[in-house]
C-alpha cells in the first residue's frame, strides 16, 4: 500500500501557480510539473505536459519515454496552446512490486527516503545530500529544448516499507533545509499528507517568491 501526501501553493509573491500534479495510485504511478511562461502559457503547458504525461505512462512508455514524447508534443502544440513562449520541467514515477522507475527533467527534484538517510536521486544513483541534484541543467525544459539535446535522467530504486519518494519543485526544495526535511520524513507519527504540509509550513517561512509543490509517496 501507498500512503500518499500532496500539497501545491503559489507562493508569497506571485499570484498564479503553474505547477500541477497527477497521482493514479491504482495504476502506480505520478506525476509533478512545474510550467514556465507566466499567465496563459506556463500554467497551461504545466497541465498539457501532466495529461500527456499521465497518458504515455497507461499505454505503458517508461517514465523517461514519457517525459520525452511529453515535451514533443509541447513543442508541437505550443503555437496552438498559447501566443506566449511556454515549456516545463517535470518528474515522474511508477511504482511496481518493491520497486520504482523514475524520470526528471529540468528543475523538478526527486528525493529518496530509505529509513536512515535522505538521499537526492540523480540519474541513475542516489546520493547522500538532500539538495538539488546538479546533472541535469536548469535550462533543460519540456517543449523549449530540442528532443535530441534534452537530457533526461532515469533511475530505478528499491523501494520497501517505510521508505519514501519525494517529488517536489525546486523552490520548494529550495527552502527547506535537509535536516529539517529528515525530521519531517522520519516521523513515523505524521502520515504522509501531514509531512507535504509541514514542508509547505517550512518554505513560507523563507521568501517563497516561487510555486511551491511537493508529492510524498510513502510504502506503508
Amino acid at each position: 500500500m501507498i500512503e500518499i501526501g500532496h500539497i501545491s501553493h503559489p507562493g508569497r509573491k506571485r499570484p498564479l501557480n503553474e505547477d500541477s500534479y497527477d497521482i493514479d495510485a491504482p495504476n502506480g504511478q505520478a506525476v509533478l510539473v512545474d510550467g514556465m511562461g507566466g499567465p496563459d502559457a506556463g500554467d497551461i503547458a504545466s497541465a498539457f505536459v501532466r495529461d500527456q504525461v499521465r497518458r504515455g505512462l497507461l499505454a505503458g512508455e517508461s517514465p523517461a519515454d514519457a517525459l520525452m514524447n511529453a515535451g514533443q508534443a509541447l513543442r508541437i502544440q505550443r503555437p496552438a496552446q498559447s501566443g506566449n513562449p511556454c515549456g516545463a520541467s517535470a518528474v515522474c514515477v511508477r511504482w511496481h512490486g518493491n520497486g520504482a522507475e523514475l524520470a526528471q527533467v529540468g528543475t523538478c527534484r526527486v528525493l529518496f527516503w530509505d529509513g536512515n538517510a535522505l538521499k537526492a536521486v540523480s540519474g541513475s544513483e542516489a546520493d547522500d545530500a538532500g539538495q538539488p541534484a546538479k546533472s541535469v541543467p536548469s535550462i533543460q525544459a519540456l517543449g523549449i529544448t530540442a528532443g535530441d539535446k534534452l537530457r533526461i535522467a532515469a533511475a530505478e530504486l528499491p523501494w520497501r516499507r517505510g521508505q519514501a519518494l519525494v517529488l517536489c519543485t525546486d523552490a520548494m526544495l529550495e527552502q527547506c533545509r535537509p535536516a529539517d526535511l529528515r525530521e519531517i520524513l522520519c516521523d513515523a507519527r505524521a502520515s504522509a499528507q501531514e509531512a507535504a504540509e509541514r514542508m509547505l509550513l517550512l518554505a513560507l517561512r523563507g521568501d517563497a517568491d516561487e510555486n511551491l509543490s511537493a508529492l510524498i509517496l510513502r510504502r506503508a
